[in-house]
């Protein structure tokens, strides 16, 4: 395909107030084309078509007037091919944008991550537009050096503007994406967290799990005669998320994508501070909250009742988990769901040592 006209008129537009076509803004140009390629088109795209349409010396185009004779314009385009060529090998782009028409590389796509962005942030670090068309909100369409196509949508989550990312081939694995996101040096790994698809659940357990105390049960309803009078909140799917840690790194993040610390989180067990309460799901995946209020907010809050594979006290500063406990009165986990505690935060890149883990349980 011929992008000579387009492209052309992309470098009149930016030289058109230089007060000369020099060598030095014919290298300038160069270097941008190769860096930041226009639109949808590779370095390759560019290079074919200034080198194709100057040997059969192709129209100029006339939207952008130009002061300059057409010799002269057509001697500077010539300098900036001459100067890419002399710029071999090119640098690798990390991403290319791609165009509406690649939405139906989406039909069997899946969630993979969170970006914990806006469109405008997204738009500010990858220094590409989405396409504002669409009546299912903005999209951002993008094929990686590695080759996977990743789309970028907005909104997803009622009353957030977080933007939801997804990879085309659902077989592509989502910690490779993440990786190579993150690799570009433009996405921080704080800002991006992993998902599961919605709606589907684990073929099998991954984790033992263990239930709550027959003593509690029931303690959400009103009236009940667990807490005399209080009512345990119990929190649904979504009220969940903003409980859930992320890791990346080695280091625990927040759902904001914050570091996540305890410093001036307390428990009932650990009223002086420090420590925050956690559970574990059969995933391995962790729900933490820096408060802990007698008959109001226990560990059965983040579970909804449910069972869990661990339960107990985290310890962090910075995103470094520096010590967990298995301290639950709702669910008196022995020492097997411990064990699973640290299985997962070690399967997550977690650094922890046996010394930093705190048993209240016997068994």
């Amino acid at each position: 395909m011929d992008y000579w006209t387009g492209i052309v008129q992309r470098i009149f537009y930016h030289i058109q107030f230089e007060p000369e076509l020099s060598p030095k803004l014919a290298a300038r140009i160069a270097t941008a084309l190769l860096v930041e390629p226009i639109e949808y088109l590779t370095a390759a795209d560019e290079y074919q078509s200034l080198a194709d349409g100057l040997r059969r010396r192709a129209p100029l185009p006339t939207p952008v007037q130009m002061r300059q004779p057409e010799d002269e314009l057509r001697h500077f385009l010539a300098q900036v091919v001459e100067n890419m060529d002399s710029m071999r090998p090119w640098p690798t782009i990390p991403y290319t944008p791609l165009p509406a028409d690649y939405l139906s590389e989406f039909g069997n796509a899946r969630p993979i991550a969170r970006l914990a962005l806006t469109v405008n942030q997204v738009e500010g670090r990858l220094a590409r537009g989405f396409n504002r068309d669409s009546e299912d909100g903005p999209f951002l369409l993008l094929r990686m050096s590695s080759g996977t196509i990743v789309g970028f949508f907005s909104p997803y989550w009622n009353g957030s503007d977080d933007v939801i990312v997804y990879a085309a081939d659902p077989a592509h694995d989502p910690g490779e994406v993440i990786r190579e996101l993150t690799d570009t040096g433009r996405v921080e790994p704080g800002r991006i967290f992993q998902l599961d698809e919605p709606g589907i659940q684990p073929s099998a357990t991954r984790y033992e799990t263990t239930p709550i105390l027959p003593a509690f049960q029931g303690e959400n309803l009103p009236e009940n005669s667990v807490w005399d009078g209080k009512q345990v909140q119990y929190l649904n799917d979504t009220a969940r998320q903003d409980f859930r840690l992320h890791s990346y790194d080695g280091l625990l993040h927040d759902h904001k994508g914050e570091l996540f610390d305890t410093t001036t989180a307390q428990t009932l067990w650990t009223p002086q501070g420090g420590r925050a309460i956690f559970i574990m799901d059969h995933n391995g995946y962790f729900y933490s909250a820096p408060f802990h209020i007698l008959g109001e907010f226990h560990h059965s809050s983040l579970s909804a009742g449910a069972p869990v594979a661990g339960a107990g006290e985290i310890q962090a500063a910075a995103g470094q988990v520096l010590l967990v406990s298995d301290q639950s009165s709702h669910y008196r986990p022995t020492r097997r769901y411990t064990h699973q505690v640290v299985d997962s935060l070690r399967r997550q890149g977690i650094d922890l040592g046996d010394n930093q883990v705190e048993y209240h349980s016997a068994e």
